[in-house]
């Protein structure tokens, strides 16, 4: 994918593939978030039963029809763009070739758990891996992990 504007059946399709993969869990709600073109494309909350979601996190869709990663590593890059004061929940990008509906991901905010406090992580060396359900069930593990450490972390206040 270049800096060219990517077909909207493109945009359409990767993000149709990624909304089924993230959906083939029972736990996981998808929301789309196409008005404003900010990176988020998704919104996704792990329902754990209660009655408004509070486990969130964000995916951005990059759809292709190319298989050679430096050649869709060109329409990702500014994603990886370290800005840890902006972003404040877990995130991945996915990246869906819909030639062949093959799916990548990688974080951009990785939530991870270090002793007693949860952290989010922004990988200098992008690391794309095969996004099918057991990556699905990865990263939802994964940031479900980082909430209940989250949870009970104290809160500082001012004053």
């Amino acid at each position: 994918m270049s800096s060219e504007k990517v077909p909207w059946f493109v945009v359409e399709r990767s993000e149709a593939l990624a909304g089924l993969l993230l959906t083939s869990r029972k736990d996981v709600e998808v929301r789309g978030e196409s008005k404003k073109d900010d990176g988020v494309d998704f919104i996704v909350a792990v329902n754990e039963g209660e009655p408004l979601p509070t486990r969130l996190f964000v995916v951005q869709v990059k759809g292709t029809t190319s298989s050679d990663p430096s050649e869709w590593m060109k329409g990702v890059k500014d994603i990886f763009q370290p800005r840890p004061s902006t972003v404040f929940l877990p995130a991945c990008v996915f990246v869906v070739n819909v030639r062949d509906n093959r799916a990548l991901y990688a974080w951009v905010a990785e939530p991870s758990v270090e002793g007693q406090q949860a952290v989010l992580r922004f990988p200098p060396p992008v690391n794309f891996h095969d996004l099918d359900e057991s990556a699905v069930d990865e990263i939802v593990n994964r940031v479900k992990a980082w909430y209940d450490v989250l949870h009970r972390q104290p809160i500082p206040t001012a004053g």
